[in-house]
């Protein structure tokens, strides 16, 4: 199965920039999930679409073994090197490379849209334990003009960027998911964090947005460079996030 190519392009060209200005995930909500599958030392989970372990970073201490799969060699170079401890493997959603019922969950951060929900659905089915867990997380920004003065101005100035680069996958994986009758019903949280970063780490961020890494050098170094001048040098940013959570177990096979 091939990878949007959006996203294929977007992110192995800026692993860098997605190290360095992506949020990661609040220690609380990762915990929360665990603890609602039931997991413990000697679990396995899989951290799929990895990247360059944000997530996995997170549930290390947690279980026993992770595996964090990407599609990207860059981002699990990167994995790799930061976290030796994870088991890190090239594949897509869709084509996991992995046994059948190996896993006691699956954990998806920013990447569940991206897929193409019902294979992907059957592949994580096939891997998971008879109700074991699915958690997909998205960190939402809320930024506010209280905290960001200079927020509309970005807005107007990256909004244009975003628009031509087409439409992007958005919820229709929520009915494409319930349809494949593989998991139960999913269930829906909302965990609201504070990040505390610089000019750089924010520019780290735009340049990390796939719509952004796919311009030309020229174009894209141009825009970087007035999001810094439009902000200032500054060290220290107030960046409100909501991490979304959605969670669900694979149906256990009835008639037993």
């Amino acid at each position: 199965m091939s990878v949007d190519p959006r996203a294929a392009t977007g992110f192995a060209s800026a692993v860098d920039a997605y190290e360095r200005g992506r949020p990661s995930y609040p220690h609380e909500a990762v915990a929360g999930l665990v603890r609602d599958f039931g997991l413990t030392r000697d679990s396995t989970v899989l951290d799929l679409a990895a990247g360059t372990g944000k997530l996995t970073e997170r549930l290390i201490p947690h279980v026993g073994r992770v595996v964090a799969l990407d599609p990207s060699e860059p981002m699990l170079d990167r994995l790799r090197w930061r976290l030796p401890e994870a088991t890190a493997l090239s594949g897509t959603a869709e084509a996991i490379p992995l046994a059948d019922a190996s896993v006691d969950a699956v954990f998806v951060g920013e990447a569940f849209h991206w897929f193409r929900t019902a294979d992907a659905c059957r592949e994580i089915a096939r891997v998971l334990v008879e109700g074991g867990g699915l958690a997909l997380l998205w960190n939402r920004a809320r930024w506010d003009v209280a905290d960001l003065p200079w927020l509309p101005e970005f807005e107007v100035l990256t909004t244009p960027y975003r628009r031509a680069a087409g439409p992007f996958p958005a919820d229709a994986w929520k009915v494409a998911l319930e349809r494949t009758e593989l998991f139960e019903p999913l269930s829906e949280a909302w965990v609201e964090d504070v990040r505390h970063d610089s000019t750089e780490g924010v520019v780290a961020l735009v340049a990390s947005w796939s719509w952004i890494a796919n311009l030309e050098d020229d174009e894209r170094t141009k825009l970087l460079t007035a999001v810094h001048g439009l902000i200032g040098d500054r060290s220290e940013l107030r960046l409100r996030y909501c991490t979304e959570i959605h969670r669900t177990r694979r149906r256990r096979a009835t008639g037993r």
